[in-house]
């Protein structure tokens, strides 16, 4: 077991950009540097408003720890891929690791050496990802992301690249009042934003395909 969890405590004030925290840690101490991080993401769906969920730090704990994961930036909001980038130009990844830098820098340290974790309130990544689709237009429009019935979305959450391999999930995830379902685990790459995209697209395939107690069959 992990042999504590670091406990992040959120301003009003908005970081904007990693390189603001980045400034503030040693640059010479492991995990100091936003580009040793993974930037991780389950991808679901839900009859709720994304906006509204709130999922606790044991909940995702558990999430992680079927696929692998132990010492993490974690939080658990879920976002609608619509609003990945906000008005900013920020992923909320880039967001989680600026305000631990801000914060506590120490702490990336001691996540990536694999002795804690930290779990980034909610509010933070809901109140700044939630309304602002800053996708290229052409880019946006090519996929499908809309799913009758349900929104998509991701939960995101950053290992270091010194951490153990990622694992699939064997199954789906579905809460018990079936308000929401979580099907795997990905990888996004700043490289390239549109893979993320295909994912849920392909997502919502699946489901419309393979899926009849989600969507169901319509007859010709």
């Amino acid at each position: 077991m992990l042999n504590r969890i670091i406990v992040i405590l959120v301003s009003s004030i908005f970081i904007s950009t990693a390189t603001q925290g980045e400034e503030m840690t040693d640059k010479t101490a492991v995990g100091s540097s936003a580009t040793e991080w993974r930037h991780m993401y389950f991808i679901g769906i839900s009859k709720e408003d994304p906006n509204d969920i709130d999922l606790s730090e044991g909940q995702i704990q558990d999430l992680l720890s079927m696929v692998n994961v132990g010492p993490a930036i974690s939080n658990g909001a879920a976002i609608q891929p619509k609003y990945l980038i906000n008005s900013k130009g920020t992923t909320p990844w880039l967001a989680m690791f600026a305000l631990v830098s801000a914060k506590q820098a120490s702490a990336l340290t001691i996540i990536a050496e694999g002795k804690s974790r930290v779990h980034v309130p909610t509010k933070f990544i809901s109140d700044n990802f939630n309304s602002h689709n800053n996708w290229p237009t052409d880019i946006f429009s090519k996929y499908d992301t809309h799913l009758d019935g349900y929104n998509t979305f991701i939960i995101p959450f950053l290992i270091h690249s010194s951490a153990n391999a990622v694992s699939h999930l064997s199954q789906s995830m579905k809460a018990p009042d079936g308000s929401l379902e979580i099907f795997n685990v990905n990888e996004f790459s700043e490289e390239s934003p549109e893979d993320l995209l295909i994912e849920v697209s392909e997502l919502v395939t699946f489901i419309n395909e393979n899926r009849p107690d989600i969507v169901p069959t319509k007859l010709p």
